[in-house]
């Protein structure tokens, strides 16, 4: 796993641990783009936060 994928995983993880009510969707979306994510490592992020919940 590259370093913008561990840094969105961490960003995305600890948003959800400060606010568990927090929109899954928006926070990925805000990873996407503030770490510059292929849309294959968006498409991971959905899975494992989103629909394996």
């Amino acid at each position: 796993m590259d370093a913008s994928m561990e840094n969105a995983i961490r960003f995305i993880s600890g948003e959800l641990n400060a606010n568990p009510n927090a929109n899954r969707s928006e926070l990925i979306n805000e990873a996407c783009k503030k770490f510059d994510l292929k849309p294959n490592q968006s498409e991971f992020l959905l899975n494992k936060f989103v629909l394996e919940k």
